[in-house]
């Protein structure tokens, strides 16, 4: 019996010393240093090690991120995106030194922000996105009612999203839905369309999408000949479920920091 006691001992501190190790490595030191505009790095994010400049706002750029508090310290700018043009990025600060990094990747944990003589320091957790809210589930549905009839089906998308449409792709009623629930600006300013909202979309297309490796996700689904409006309906359906789904978020790269 003590030997049985003293192993499982063992193998519970191993099993400590794992999360530990994981969070750590989660956990991205980024500082920012200038004046009225500050420029620096979390290290290696993305698969490169963007450069990020960043200037203080006095309000949110896009849709707010939750309801019943406002970020304390909001800050836009942009991070190099090698290969491409330059990407936007708003870092958005709320009580206890946490919040939220925005890309074009995706939404991620902020946490320990603090203000230094030089300029600004934080910790990034850029491996998991930021948990779907409230406001998210209603993005979820208010998409799933503008795609509600086959008759307004784009099943020719090409990302590029109309104000005046009378047909939409599941991305673009991803974006109409983000630009009514949020009053943000859907993919117009290259981060509101990567809340977490659409993120679950995505998650969900990836799940039923196993080995066709599309170029952008959503639309592929949207256009492949085999998906039909049933298959629509019942992606919006189980995202809705999924924004509540603790076990499905954690699988898929969703963290509570």
């Amino acid at each position: 019996m003590f030997y049985i006691k003293t192993v499982g001992a063992v193998c519970f501190a191993m099993m400590l010393t794992a999360v530990a190790a994981e969070t750590v490595e989660a956990q991205s030191p980024c500082t920012f240093a200038g004046d009225s505009e500050l420029t620096g790095s979390c290290g290696p994010l993305f698969n490169q090690t963007p450069k990020m400049t960043l200037r203080s706002t006095n309000s949110v750029i896009g849709g707010v991120w939750r309801t019943g508090s406002s970020p304390q310290t909001v800050w836009y700018g942009d991070m190099t995106d090698q290969g491409y043009p330059n990407a936007p990025i708003q870092l958005q600060i709320y009580g206890g030194g946490s919040g939220v990094l925005q890309t074009i990747y995706g939404w991620f944990p902020v946490t320990q922000y603090r203000t230094m003589p030089s300029g600004i320091a934080f910790e990034l957790d850029g491996h998991h996105e930021v948990l779907p809210n409230t406001l998210d589930a209603q993005v979820i549905r208010r998409a799933a009612e503008i795609l509600s009839s086959s008759t307004v089906w784009n099943r020719a998308d090409n990302r590029r999203c109309v104000p005046d449409a009378t047909k939409w792709s599941i991305y673009c009623a991803g974006v109409q839905a983000v630009e009514e629930v949020t009053d943000g600006t859907g993919g117009g300013h290259g981060i509101d369309h990567r809340r977490p909202a659409l993120e679950v979309i995505r998650g969900v297309v990836d799940d039923r999408s196993k080995g066709r490796n599309y170029d952008h996700d959503l639309m592929g689904y949207n256009n492949a000949p085999t998906t039909t409006f049933a298959d629509v309906q019942g992606l919006f359906s189980e995202a809705f479920k999924r924004v509540s789904d603790s076990t499905w978020l954690a699988a898929h790269g969703f963290s509570g920091k």
